[in-house]
């Protein structure tokens, strides 16, 4: 059975044109972005998903190295672990522990099926926080309560804050209560400001406010796994 994910609504406004293999891969891009090493999940397994749902489990088949929806013993090394894999297996709900599991696959169940919903605020904002790290390798990036901050030594370059959220034509409207947000952020670190956003296909050009002699610059940022790629 594939679980049914919840959190996803933007996501498909947002990329819900796209071909299904660009949009999993899209998917798959922010979800490794915001997660551990060891529960990132490679691209290989787009070709053959339909869905998210069926991505993870796919995944969890290969870590288990079962064939698909097939029932057999978990091997003993975390009791913790053991449950989890052994509930997931059954199809059952899988239970709450305190501690966390040991074995990466019943990590990756635990991440992707607990509560079968994504944060893509999250997502966004680690990818986003990421891509600026891995493009400004002798820059400092930091990150407090969502403002990305790109200092060179003590000087604040640029400030940076991501919004997972559809970019229209009524902007102005649809998107007050972030401008006004970011309005005042730039006002608290005395510099000017970017507000990423996810590329869609009608936001493919930055977009400039002005206010108050501050300047907000909505930017539509590309979802790729490489590190650079043209426009933002």
């Amino acid at each position: 059975m594939i679980s049914k994910f919840s959190g996803l609504d933007v996501f498909y406004e947002i990329y819900g044109s796209l071909y299904s293999s660009n949009r999993l891969e899209t998917f798959l891009t922010l979800y490794n972005s915001s997660v551990d090493e060891g529960l990132k999940i490679p691209y290989k397994y787009i070709k053959n998903s339909q869905s998210v749902g069926h991505i993870f489990h796919l995944r969890v088949n290969d870590l288990l190295n079962i064939k698909p929806f097939k029932f057999t013993k978990c091997v003993i090394f975390c009791l913790i672990s053991n449950a989890i894999i052994r509930a997931f297996l059954d199809g059952k709900e899988l239970p709450i522990f305190a501690r966390e599991p040991k074995m990466r696959v019943a990590k990756l169940i635990k991440t992707a099926f607990s509560n079968a919903k994504f944060d893509m605020q999250f997502m966004f904002s680690e990818y986003v926080f990421d891509k600026i790290s891995k493009r400004h390798p002798y820059k400092v990036v930091d990150m407090k309560d969502g403002l990305i901050l790109l200092k060179d030594g003590e000087k604040t370059i640029l400030g940076v804050i991501a919004f997972f959220k559809l970019v229209d034509s009524d902007y102005e409207n649809n998107l007050l209560a972030e401008i006004n947000f970011a309005h005042q952020k730039s006002r608290d670190i005395g510099t000017d400001l970017y507000m990423a956003f996810p590329r869609n296909v009608n936001f493919t050009r930055y977009i400039d406010i002005k206010q108050n002699g501050a300047r907000l610059r909505l930017v539509p940022y590309k979802i790729c796994n490489k590190i650079y790629d043209k426009g933002y």
